[in-house]
């Protein structure tokens, strides 16, 4: 493919009169660049997201917690990310029930500072999850279809739950490990090796 490059007609110093002499002039490119580049971080930035592409293409956008938990009735049967803190596994035949401490999530979808919750919510899992897998405090992420609310009792006050079905959960991994360890390899390797990728490892369910 020939290589095409524009002409311009330039008049130097001290030629005013003679015939304008042709030089090569490069085309601008820094329109392109730049939308190139835009278009590189927005990839970027849209893959940071955990839950799967399939869970993401048929969610909702974000919604603010409080939103989500007081028009339930608007959002059911559609899926909805949510996010937070395990507070209690209720395993039920082949099912498991998740009661969980909402917190909002960062760009990454991971869950922020449990200070920051706007409510709870339960998510029925239609397998069984190990309590002892899915402790009290870990965080997870949470992609599942809205079903509306559960009554129950906290202590004695009443408390509407958002209750979703489950698509898909992201277990975030603790970070209790000594520091300057990789967990995956099970034996020590600095933060700058090849290998280590980001201190949280996760399985999804």
């Amino acid at each position: 493919m020939r290589r095409l490059r524009h002409q311009c007609r330039r008049l130097l110093p001290g030629t005013e009169g003679r015939v304008p002499r042709r030089i090569p002039c490069r085309p601008q490119r820094s329109g392109l660049l730049g939308l190139g580049l835009l278009l590189v971080l927005g990839g970027f930035l849209g893959g940071c997201a955990v839950m799967s592409s399939q869970t993401m293409a048929e969610a909702e956008p974000a919604v603010p917690f409080p939103r989500l938990a007081a028009r339930v009735h608007h959002y059911e049967g559609r899926v909805v990310v949510v996010g937070g803190y395990v507070l209690e596994v209720r395993n039920q035949g082949q099912s498991t029930l998740l009661v969980v401490l909402q917190a909002p999530l960062d760009s990454g979808q991971e869950p922020l500072s449990a200070d920051l919750s706007e409510g709870r919510f339960m998510v029925v899992h239609e397998q069984f999850l190990d309590p002892e897998v899915f402790r009290k405090g870990r965080k997870v992420t949470v992609g599942g279809v809205v079903q509306g609310l559960t009554q129950e009792l906290i202590g004695d006050q009443p408390y509407g739950y958002l209750t979703l079905a489950s698509r898909e959960i992201f277990l975030w991994e603790e970070e209790d490990y000594p520091p300057m360890t990789n967990p995956r390899y099970d034996s020590p390797y600095p933060y700058g090796d090849s290998r280590y990728e980001q201190p949280n490892y996760y399985r999804r369910y």
